[in-house]
């Protein structure tokens, strides 16, 4: 097993389509101490190629892991590898947690939850191909899919050489309804001698101060509530509230679009960005008039203008 060091770490979790290289970067600056990639499928990289929007990071992100899915053991090792050779980075994990149709009809990820034993024996194999490289295996879970099965997991997992376990404390089936159960990273916690990050419902910097408090984990990982509020990271480490400006929103995006430029074709990385001004402007005054000058926006030289007409309008 290659030893991974954690302590009180902030970690900005994988979101599909939203944490690429551009936004884990200006996560990192805010004060992140750990970025994921989105999730890469391991059958298309076997048998395809490495998708250079997903993997692609920088030295500014590290430590990165990289991370992958699929049901095949052999495949999942194999497109590890791969992934080492060409890109290097700190980790590779493996998801067990999504749990959306397209990933769960493909019996993969979440839908593994109900068979430990193939999660062991993937994280065995993967953990044996990387030897030669140095590189750990780490593992993001939920408790179980249709029931809490979350010891068992652990057990297997740990059995195999897993280097640090990631837990969202909700089934498979839950998506992210109800409550996270945060007393369940506690009681992996316990048992685990890797260590444990924990995530869901966390949405403010005290909510991560709290987690840290009340399970003992070493990690604590921010998704949604970093996708509309990336000064999370910031809030956390000053251990202060921080309301960005509408202008300093406005400053985020056009800094994460020229990034996006590095790894993106032009046009798309202007569509993909209306996503994350959505998330970014929720609940925020002067919302319509982003709507009015960005969203509805049609071309790449439509949308830079009405942002850069919108700071100048806000600076003034």
């Amino acid at each position: 097993m290659n030893k991974l060091e954690i302590k009180r770490e902030v970690i900005l979790a994988p979101m599909a389509g939203y944490t690429h290289s551009a936004f884990r970067r200006l996560c990192r600056r805010l004060g992140a101490d750990r970025v994921y990639s989105e999730l890469m499928n391991a059958t298309g990289i076997v048998f395809k190629r490495i998708e250079k929007e997903l993997a692609y990071f920088t030295e500014e992100e590290r430590p990165i892991h990289l991370q992958l899915y699929g049901r095949n053991p052999e495949e999942i090792a194999k497109a590890a590898v791969k992934v080492v050779k060409e890109y290097k980075p700190d980790a590779v994990d493996v998801n067990f947690g999504c749990s959306v149709k397209k990933v769960l009809k493909a019996k993969s990820a979440g839908y593994l939850l109900q068979f430990p034993e193939i999660m062991g024996e993937i994280v065995r194999e993967t953990v044996n191909a990387l030897k030669p490289y140095g590189v750990p295996v780490t593992a993001k879970i939920r408790l179980g899919f249709h029931e809490d099965n979350l010891e068992k997991i652990a057990e297997e997992l740990i059995e195999a050489g897993v280097s640090l376990i990631a837990l969202h404390p909700r089934l498979a089936k839950e998506l992210f309804t109800g409550k996270a159960r945060w007393e369940r990273i506690g009681d992996l916690k316990k048992i685990s001698p890797v260590p444990v990050v924990g995530s869901g419902d966390v949405w403010s910097w005290k909510d991560i101060e709290r987690m840290f408090e009340e399970t003992g984990c070493d990690g604590v990982m921010a998704g949604r509530g970093a996708i509309s509020n990336p000064w999370i990271f910031k809030e956390f480490k000053e251990k202060r509230d921080y309301k960005a400006t509408f202008g300093e929103r406005i400053e985020f995006l056009l800094k994460e679009l020229k990034l996006m430029w590095e790894f993106m074709e032009k046009e798309r990385a202007c569509k993909e960005i209306k996503m994350e001004a959505v998330q970014l402007f929720k609940g925020i005054r002067g919302k319509a008039k982003l709507n009015e000058r960005v969203m509805r926006s049609k071309s790449c030289e439509e949308l830079i203008k009405g942002l850069e007409e919108l700071r100048q309008y806000i600076n003034r």
